[in-house]
């Protein structure tokens, strides 16, 4: 059963507001290291050096981003939390004394200067992106999907007024923007109105659920094609129509996204993203194989819709099956992100080497790109990508019996059929569906007919308001640890 994206709880309004003010600053700032710009681009002519500039900006988001997912455990300490505030505070330093040399000297530091510089500027910016993830796992659905669609479509915003402003209130909103965003998100977590929700072990966590392959392969692949997207506007004249494109298509994105998670979140919930951006990708890549000048813009600004449609759809995800499945939210979202920036980093490369080389323009690297997103809806159409792998948590569950006293496994069994009002025959086949079995084997161990055992399941699944053999799973599992205490067993000491 698909979990409704509204809840039940009133829509704190204050709260969503703050957290969209917040987690905009973040956005604002990534848009502007990620996308073309009118204050750290100026001066610079040649093609390859904004490339450069921009793939250490991705190697360090990538390094910080599968750092913080493999370091979950640390980063919930007090020393953790520290170094990750430290990032923070080291993107505005970088910020501001690359900003402030540039502008006083009036010509590009060395290549390598600026290649640390936006690498650590990478580093210091997906430390910002930590705290929020952990602040949306701690409200309601509805309020994150709002506070979500709403941060990023303000950011896009706030990076077309940076575009805008003359220097140095520019930059200065760059190197101020991640500190008060900071601040707003430390208020939040120790206001009352934020309950911090359950810190999970990354080894738990792991053992809950995992980020399969193909999906973390499709979503690099995404992330190609969107990097040879973002890399296109680095041809185009960087002006105001431009910067007012990136953003109204980012805006324009949002909208799609919210109405997406609105009318069809079970297709969200189910890894649905993939298909929504199928149609939208292939309308933005396929002028672009053979169109140049402005009808080529007009399409590649769809590429950034994409962009913010994935990040929401994505991370709407990653949240809302850390909170199905007891999983680490950090653990899911950095890890997603990762998977999404190193495809980005490597459509940057891919551009840098197509087009110093000579073997392909833009225009046949635009006919590349619909190729693969063709080859990739084929494969997600025919053979579904499922997001997580179960393996770990479902090896587990079928292990419970054989570990522990069998009397003890059963009232646990028996206290579950007994709060959702199961027969005795149901109980039976609710037993050995914990169990891991079967269609076929319970129609065997029990001497009954198939279609019996089917209308039993079904009787199982509409008593306990399920949907699937995994929910079932999980309302034992869940019942053992909402417990917290030994095992229900039957006393009869006061019985009269």
């Amino acid at each position: 059963m698909s979990d409704p994206v509204e809840p039940v709880q009133g829509l704190n309004s204050p709260l969503v507001f703050t957290t969209v003010c917040g987690f905009s600053l973040y956005w604002a700032c990534l848009f502007t290291m990620l996308m073309r710009n009118s204050f750290m681009d100026g001066g610079i002519e040649v093609l390859w050096y904004h490339f450069f500039l921009r793939i250490a900006f991705l190697v360090g988001c990538v390094a910080m981003c599968a750092a913080m997912a493999f370091a979950t455990d640390f980063l919930s300490t007090q020393r953790g939390v520290r170094m990750q505030r430290g990032g923070v505070f080291m993107f505005s330093f970088v910020a501001i004394t690359s900003s402030l040399i540039y502008h006083s000297t009036g010509m590009p530091m060395p290549l390598a200067f600026d290649c640390v510089a936006w690498g650590l500027a990478g580093v210091g910016l997906t430390c910002l992106f930590m705290p929020w993830v952990e602040l949306m796992g701690s409200i309601t659905r509805r309020e994150m999907v709002l506070a979500l669609a709403g941060s990023i479509a303000l950011g896009a915003c706030l990076y077309l007024m940076m575009n805008m402003l003359p220097f140095p209130f520019n930059i200065a909103l760059l190197c101020i923007g991640p500190l008060c965003s900071l601040a707003i998100v430390v208020m939040l977590e120790h206001s009352d109105e934020v309950v911090p929700a359950p810190f999970i072990p990354r080894e738990r966590s792991r053992e809950n659920i995992k980020l399969t392959l193909p999906f973390r392969a499709m979503t690099i692949a995404y992330g190609v094609v969107l990097g040879l997207g973002i890399g296109l506007t680095t041809q185009i004249q960087g002006d105001a129509a431009l910067y007012s494109g990136i953003a109204g298509a980012t805006v324009f994105g949002v909208v799609a996204a919210v109405a997406c998670l609105r009318f069809m979140p079970e297709r969200v919930q189910q890894n649905g993203a993939f298909q929504i951006l199928f149609p939208v990708l292939i309308i933005a890549l396929l002028p672009m194989s053979f169109l140049q000048g402005a009808p080529a813009t007009v399409c590649n600004m769809l590429v950034f819709a994409c962009f913010a449609i994935f990040e929401i759809a994505g991370i709407y995800l990653m949240l809302f099956l850390s909170e199905r499945h007891k999983a680490s939210r950090l653990q899911l979202a950095c890890s997603l992100q990762a998977c999404l920036f190193a495809g980005v980093l490597i459509g940057h490369l891919i551009g840098v080497v197509a087009t110093s080389s000579g073997v392909m323009d833009y225009p046949m690297l635009s006919a590349a790109a619909l190729a693969l997103v063709v080859v990739l809806a084929i494969m997600v159409t025919l053979f579904g990508v499922g997001p997580v792998d179960r393996s770990g948590a479902l090896a587990k569950r079928k292990d419970i019996e054989p570990n522990v006293e069998h009397g003890r496994w059963r009232a646990r069994c028996e206290a579950v059929a007994r709060e959702h009002g199961l027969s005795a025959r149901e109980t039976e086949v609710f037993m050995l569906l914990a169990k891991g079995r079967g269609i076929e084997h319970i129609q065997g161990k029990l001497c009954i007919s198939g279609h019996t055992v089917k209308s039993h399941v079904y009787n199982i699944y509409r008593k306990m308001d399920i949907n699937s053999r995994e929910e079932l799973l999980d309302a034992v599992e869940l019942y053992e640890i909402a417990a917290a205490r030994p095992l229900p067993t039957e006393d009869t000491s006061h019985r009269d």
